[in-house]
């Protein structure tokens, strides 16, 4: 095992996808940490975790992951953050992979890539991801809008150079244009990237109920941006002690 420390963190409603995270994690070659955010704690897992109680929510919000991934990135003692959604396996060197990016590129986060399938046997596609490309080779400069939370790496300094997650959202189901990510593109300093190589299955498992009816967010979401413009994309939430 190679000794470095990672922080795994998997938000999480549905205990039934976190054996697949499990099974994979158990595969891995370097030793890391693993964080659980959920309202209640997980059982039957053979690995050790650490659980962190998903925060009470304010009145009219729904179950989104803001609230629940500053409280798991408080609780982070590595100084890189891969961030997995349950339901998700990966390769055996998927941790080794993030970390090599991150001693190269200390100021990159990194995303990986892959398809949902019907099942674990991994052979029936039901979505194809569309950040897959064939003509820019297996490692390249992407979009911030690229990352994808499902399956990526961030320098865990990276969050608290924005101040983390804007729980303000929590009462709206999409990450769409207001997470981490679009706000550290617009402080500048830190890069995007696809690696290709570094590939992640998983299983398909619907959305949560009111999805639909929650995710009409455009309104919402021009009212935080005239928010940002007048003070600023550093919000208060992730704060050094």
């Amino acid at each position: 095992m190679i000794n470095t420390m990672i922080s795994v963190i998997t938000p999480s409603v549905r205990h039934e996808g976190l054996p697949v995270v499990e099974k994979a994690l158990k595969r891995q070659t370097m030793d890391f940490e693993w964080l659980i955010g959920s309202p209640t704690r997980p059982e039957n897992l053979t690995i050790p975790f650490i659980w962190v109680k998903d925060p009470p929510k304010d009145k009219g919000d729904y179950w989104v992951l803001f609230k629940s991934y500053n409280a798991l990135i408080r609780e982070c003692k590595g100084e890189l953050i891969v961030s997995i959604q349950d339901h998700t396996f990966f390769d055996p060197e998927a941790l080794e992979k993030f970390w090599y990016h991150y001693q190269e590129e200390p100021k990159t986060l990194v995303t990986g890539v892959g398809n949902k399938y019907s099942d674990e046997t991994w052979m029936t596609t039901t979505w194809q991801d569309p950040r897959e490309r064939t003509d820019y080779g297996s490692y390249y400069q992407c979009s911030h809008r690229d990352i994808e939370f499902n399956f990526c790496s961030i320098p865990t300094e990276a969050f608290y150079a924005v101040g983390g997650f804007d729980e303000y959202m929590d009462k709206y189901s999409s990450l769409c244009g207001l997470d981490v990510v679009e706000r550290l593109n617009a402080i500048g300093g830190w890069d995007f990237k696809i690696d290709q190589t570094n590939r992640s299955y998983s299983t398909e498992h619907g959305r949560p109920d009111g999805w639909e009816e929650n995710n009409a967010i455009y309104g919402p979401w021009t009212e935080r941006v005239k928010f940002y413009i007048e003070n600023g994309p550093v919000l208060d939430y992730l704060k050094r002690k």
